[in-house]
């Protein structure tokens, strides 16, 4: 279904607000809203620190655009997510409510997410342009879409591309609502969506200090002492980008990382005919390149594979549970052609495992077992209960053998 939509005439009533009181004056203009979309921009692509740096709120008759580098009390936007009984609308939500309530103590008590909704309707395509191509007809520009949005002052263009989408996303959910009531749907989604939203809320800074972050795309193939190398390197760019506040890919590629892990270089002329580093970077940087390279030479091996191996191997199954887990993926998966929705959606790999691996055998015991969701359960208790039920023979419960995680589903 396809509605006339111009959006046009509501970009150009958005009001920019850069002070507390604009900010107390919207929300309380705000206080009758059924629903409030919400999207925001952060500079991540650019920035060590990921920061909210723009919010774009938008209801069916207000919208504005929220600056949170001018504004350091957000006392009226926190009331109003206590106070406020309205539906909020985000695409894509999980990222956007965990950055609100990292960055800034603002905390969304629940969401629609027109992204999960695409999900449920069994959309091929789940990004915002396409629903808009799909319901309006036209497709969003997002040429802007990796913008610098820390920078000051904001340009017409900008204000315009941050608005359009929380403006998009008001019409957008009446529409998916109504599709979602007539396949009796909207009951999962929400329930889907509020889990995603209490899992945001949590707002988890990133960990730095991860001992596996080093392991980028093309390490698998280093040796240890060449992996030892690159962990060397990676924190001495990690410590150079947070103390510039620059994404790490732009103080030093990734490739030129695995470049230097590989070749190991003992000297900066060594260093230097590494076409993938940067000059500029290796004049200012090479005397702590070469000690990272140094303390990755001499450094214990100790720690460096088999924790790896570890993490990327699947939870012990023996063979008797691994034909189960098979079986339970098969009914899921017919299930799942049959509502024209994608697998996973209806229930996780993972969960699939933990299932064959711990037989919840009653619709109680599924649901204390949280591996699904409720909405799934009463989808799929009917025909996974008799498989769960289930005993495995005596034999197979002596042995069990590490299982490598499958691809998909």
């Amino acid at each position: 279904m396809k509605i006339k939509f111009d959006p046009q005439p509501l970009i150009e009533k958005t009001e920019l607000i850069e002070d507390e009181d604009g900010l107390s004056r919207f929300f309380a203009a705000l206080k009758n809203a059924d629903i409030v979309a919400v999207d925001i921009e952060s500079a991540g692509f650019y920035k060590y620190y990921s920061r909210v740096n723009l919010i774009q709120v938008a209801s069916r008759k207000h919208r504005a655009i929220i600056d949170p580098q001018k504004i350091k009390d957000f006392t009226a936007f926190r009331d109003f997510c206590r106070e406020a009984e309205c539906t909020w609308i985000f695409h894509g939500g999980d990222y956007d409510i965990s950055m609100l309530a990292r960055d800034l103590e603002v905390f969304i008590p629940g969401m629609f997410d027109t992204r999960k909704a695409a999900e449920f309707l069994g959309m091929n395509e789940l990004g915002l342009r396409s629903l808009t191509e799909k319901y309006f007809g036209f497709s969003l520009d997002k040429k802007l879409q990796r913008c610098d949005w820390s920078r000051r002052p904001l340009t017409p263009a900008m204000c315009e591309y941050a608005i359009l989408d929380a403006i998009c996303l008001v019409p957008i959910y009446d529409l998916m609502v109504k599709e979602l009531e007539e396949l009796d749907r909207l009951g999962w989604v929400r329930e889907e969506c509020d889990f995603v939203a209490a899992e945001s809320r949590k707002a988890k800074e990133n960990n730095h200090n991860d001992p596996y972050a080093f392991k980028i795309k093309g390490s698998s193939r280093l040796s240890a002492r060449s992996m030892a190398v690159l962990r060397e390197v990676w924190r001495l760019r990690e410590n150079i980008s947070e103390r510039i506040d620059r994404a790490p890919f732009m103080v030093l590629s990734n490739q030129a990382l695995i470049d230097i892990a590989r070749q190991m270089p003992r000297s900066i002329s060594g260093l230097s005919v590494i076409k993938t580093i940067g000059r500029e970077f290796l004049n200012r940087h090479a005397n702590e390149l070469q000690s990272a390279v140094r303390a990755g030479l001499e450094a214990s091996l100790d720690d460096i594979d088999p924790p790896a191996r570890v993490r990327n191997r699947e939870i012990l199954l023996t063979a008797w549970e691994g034909e189960l887990a098979k079986s339970l993926r098969e009914l899921r998966d017919d299930l799942a052609n049959r509502l024209g929705i994608a697998a996973s959606l209806l229930a996780p790999s993972h969960a699939i495992y933990d299932l064959a691996r711990l037989r919840p055998a009653s619709i109680g015991e599924l649901n204390e077992s949280e591996i699904l969701h409720k909405w799934q359960i009463r989808l799929l208790a009917e025909d996974f209960i008799p498989l769960l039920q289930q005993e495995p023979p005596l034999e197979s419960r002596k042995s069990r053998r590490r299982r490598k995680r499958r691809p998909g589903s």
